[in-house]
């Protein structure tokens, strides 16, 4: 893919499984920094490459242990998430009144995710993943300083990745899509095939 320019936007879709079927759980969330519904700022992608491992006979290295991946994660910075959308990736609840709750039972929705940026040509880039859940594990208060004006602070998610977990097909077991070019054709492929959206959507 070579070199990504900036962090344009983060599509989130909610899933659902069953019988080995994934489907799309409510509107598809995006993060692309329009006013009052959030913004991108980072996102750092690793484990998507199993370290090699070596295996000695003969007095050589005789096999190497490369195939799979490792533990992959997305680990986000973001800025003034709107919390609609964190009550749905973290699986917390909303009363009437919009008081937003965390408890015992709170369980994140798996989901897929589409990073968009652009090469260095500046055609669109995308790295997707297709199944994983996202978690968030505090918030932070600081003291606005006398004379200063006030400036958010990026708010930091972490998406741990899984296994397309659908029965068949060239994208079950598959952890990550990615494509960096002018095809629109790849780019839709993504989007029906990770973020389950179809051209109509």
């Amino acid at each position: 893919m070579g070199m990504l320019v900036g962090f344009k936007r983060l599509k989130i879709q909610p899933l659902s499984l069953a019988d080995g079927v994934l489907k799309a759980v409510g509107s598809l969330i995006t993060i692309e920094g329009k006013a009052n519904e959030g913004g991108t700022v980072q996102a750092e992608i690793s484990g998507i490459s199993k370290d090699a491992k070596v295996t000695s006979a003969s007095n050589i290295g005789y096999y190497i242990s490369r195939k799979g991946v490792d533990a992959p994660k997305v680990e986000f910075e973001l800025l003034d998430v709107q919390q609609k959308d964190e009550t749905r990736i973290l699986g917390r609840k909303e009363t009437a009144n919009g008081v937003q709750l965390t408890g015992e039972d709170t369980e994140a929705p798996y989901c897929a995710i589409s990073m968009e940026s652009e090469d260095a040509q500046g055609n669109t880039a995308v790295v997707a993943f297709f199944y994983g859940v996202f978690s968030h594990d505090g918030d932070s208060m600081k003291t606005l300083e006398v004379g200063e004006d006030f400036k958010p602070e990026n708010e930091k998610y972490t998406f741990t990745a899984s296994a397309n977990p659908v029965a068949s097909g060239d994208f079950a077991g598959q952890y990550m899509a990615k494509y960096a070019g002018p095809s629109q054709e790849a780019l839709q492929e993504i989007e029906k095939n990770v973020l389950l959206q179809s051209a109509a959507n």
